[in-house]
């Protein structure tokens, strides 16, 4: 599933590839992925050009010279592709600029999905979507884990709580804080989760550099390593495989000793 690192990536493209152009017509291949109404989707943007690409948690926001925005959700395995000719067999929603390209929303699990909003706020508000993992300052994230309870993966994916962390980067970062998965919040010092916030920061940062494939990621990452039995990049022990709330992870169970449940 696309999370923030990828999100970020779509939102450059966008803003290098799709602004100041103008929207002669907009296609939607496959309602399924229209959260508003297709023919709102067109009326708002039909004749319009979008000036910015914004990025909050896992969404990213379009907005366009009046007052219209268009939100992007990619879903599980969605993405943007701008081009002039031929079209993905996956794209289920497009732009059409006047100067003949497309800004195709692709969608091969139908998962994403598209909206219309006039107010970034109150749609953020609305979709109960916290604040974003990058944005967030240090001295707001220590006061927002302390009056969290339950463990510490279930809260970093906790889009109302924090947003834009998911499987895979949830576990990243867990990895390089050196801290089990399934700890208890309660456990957790302000130190430790100073020290959680900083390589919180790191690992994004760093997915958004190497433009978040996997194969490009440092020697040091574990998402490389996602799989069991893998060698762990940082002890040379094996990397580990185990459940939370039904939903796999990887973690290495000697760096990252200490599980309190």
């Amino acid at each position: 599933m696309p999370e923030l690192p990828d999100v970020e990536i779509f939102r450059r493209y966008a803003e290098e590839h799709a602004l100041n152009q103008e929207i002669k017509k907009v296609s939607i291949e496959d309602d399924k992925i229209a959260a508003t109404s297709p023919q709102t989707i067109s009326e708002s943007l039909r004749d319009r050009q979008l000036k910015k690409a914004e990025r909050i948690g896992k969404y990213l926001f379009l907005p366009t010279e009046r007052q219209s925005v268009l939100v992007m959700h990619f879903g599980m395995t969605g993405w943007l592709e701008y081009q002039k000719h031929e079209k993905s067999q996956y794209t289920k929603a497009s732009l059409n600029f006047s100067n003949g390209y497309h800004l195709c929303f692709v969608n091969p699990r139908k998962l994403g999905r598209l909206h219309i909003t006039d107010n970034i706020q109150e749609f953020c508000r609305y979709m109960e979507i916290g604040p974003d993992a990058l944005a967030i300052g240090e001295g707001d994230f220590i006061q927002k884990m302390k009056k969290k309870r339950g463990m510490l993966k279930s809260a970093l994916m906790d889009q109302s709580f924090l947003s834009g962390l998911g499987n895979i980067y949830s576990d990243e970062i867990l990895f390089q804080a050196g801290l089990h998965p399934k700890t208890r919040i309660s456990r957790l010092n302000e130190a430790h989760i100073g020290h959680l916030f900083s390589r919180m920061k790191e690992v994004l940062s760093l997915a958004i550099e190497h433009r978040a494939n996997p194969d490009n990621m440092p020697d040091h990452f574990i998402i490389p390593h996602r799989k069991e039995g893998s060698i762990c990049p940082s002890c040379g022990g094996e990397v580990q495989k185990d459940k939370l709330s039904g939903r796999g992870y990887y973690f290495c169970p000697r760096c990252q000793a200490g599980e309190e449940e």
